[in-house]
C-alpha cells in the first residue's frame, strides 16, 4: 500500500501533477489543504482533498476518514485543531473516529509523533517550509508488518525516512 501526502502548495503550479507522475504506482494521493486552487482544478483531480484555511468553496470538507488494510486515517488541514500549539486535539479527534493515524498540514513543518496512541504526521509544505528543513511531501507505505513514512523534496529526492509504529 502506498499513499502520497501533500500539503500547503499555496498556488504553486504543476508540483501536484508532477508528484502524481513520479508516484504513478500510489494507491492514494491526499492533499491536506491550502492548495489555493478551485476544488475542481485539474491539479487536484487525483487527490482526496480537505480544506485548508486558504481554501474556499463549499465542496471542500474540513476532515475525512480513509480506511485501507489495517490503517484508519483521519485527514485534515489542522488549523481547526490548533496544531501549531500542540497535536493533542487532532489526536483526540482521530481517536474519536477510531483512527490510528492522523495526517495534517498547516504548520509547514514535517513531523512524526505519537500522541495517546495516535500517530500524527505532517508532510511539511511542498512550497514554503517554515523550518530549517527543505520543502517536503510524504509517502506512507505499508509493506507486510512495516509502516514507513518517507519525506521527499521538490526534486523527489528522499530527505528523511522512519518506521511508523501503529
Amino acid at each position: 500500500m502506498k499513499w502520497v501526502i501533500v500539503s500547503d502548495n499555496h498556488n504553486m503550479k504543476n508540483i501536484l501533477t508532477d508528484i502524481v507522475s513520479v508516484h504513478e504506482d500510489a494507491d492514494l494521493f491526499i492533499h491536506l489543504g491550502d492548495s489555493e486552487f478551485d476544488y475542481h482544478d485539474p491539479e487536484l483531480k487525483r487527490y482526496i482533498k480537505v480544506a485548508g484555511n486558504c481554501d474556499f468553496g463549499s465542496q471542500f470538507e474540513s476532515s475525512k476518514q480513509i480506511q485501507m488494510q489495517h490503517i484508519n486515517a483521519f485527514i485534515t488541514h489542522g488549523h481547526l485543531y490548533q496544531v501549531g500549539r500542540n497535536r493533542e486535539r487532532i489526536a483526540e479527534a482521530a481517536a474519536l473516529e477510531n483512527c490510528n493515524i492522523a495526517f495534517y498540514g498547516h504548520t509547514h513543518i514535517k513531523r512524526v509523533e505519537t500522541i495517546e496512541g495516535v500517530v500524527c504526521i505532517n508532510p511539511g509544505s511542498i512550497a514554503q517550509s517554515r523550518s530549517a528543513d527543505t520543502e517536503t511531501y510524504a509517502v506512507f507505505t505499508v509493506e507486510k508488518e512495516n509502516q514507513i513514512i518517507t519525506f521527499y523534496n521538490q526534486q523527489h529526492e528522499i530527505v528523511d525516512k522512519e518506521i511508523v509504529l501503529l
